[in-house]
């Protein structure tokens, strides 16, 4: 019994010596690339499209790349400078508006929301992007008659105002 003790006690302290001694020498291995470097090609391709011409495509990619990685000033700033015929469309209205919102810009984002859910009533939109309009305007709604300027100051009435807008739409209607 003594012995098989001390030889368990021999494997763990030469097992805790050989990590010791070879651990820092290997490399653990990367199982998925770092997001940063993975996008990066990627977002360059779509500014690279976005300068050669502000086509409706080039613009709403970009400011959706630009949203997916956290930046909704640049977002805007590509929506923004694009011509007034994109910016009319019922998709850079929907991006405009959710870089709005991130940004803390809740009534413009709402009026944004609704040039959105006006062209999609009137017909202009696929089936997915009139129903993402509709609860992204009553959740706008529900965010300013609740007094919310910046829903990142405050997350509780935002989630509220959420929960309310949930209830309000129902239904959206496939044409």
């Amino acid at each position: 019994m003594r012995y098989g003790l001390f030889v368990a006690n021999g494997l763990v302290l030469a097992g805790v010596a050989w990590t010791i001694g070879l651990g820092p020498s290997v490399r653990a291995s990367q199982l998925l690339p770092t997001r940063a470097a993975a996008g990066l090609d990627e977002l360059a391709a779509l500014e690279a499209r976005y300068a050669e011409g502000r086509t409706p495509a080039s613009v709403t990619a970009l400011a959706a790349a630009y949203l997916e990685r956290d930046q909704p000033g640049l977002a805007s700033s590509a929506l923004d400078a694009a011509p007034s015929d994109v910016r009319a469309l019922p998709e850079a209205a929907h991006l405009s508006a959710r870089a709005l919102l991130r940004r803390g810009r809740v009534r413009d984002a709402l009026a944004a929301a609704e040039q959105a859910s006006a062209a999609c009533a009137a017909g202009a939109c696929p089936a997915w992007l009139a129903a993402k309009s509709e609860h992204q305007r009553a959740f706008l709604e529900q965010l300013v008659a609740a007094g919310v300027e910046d829903p990142q100051v405050d997350a509780a009435a935002a989630r509220d105002a959420y929960e309310r807008s949930a209830s309000q739409v129902h239904l959206v209607a496939v044409r």
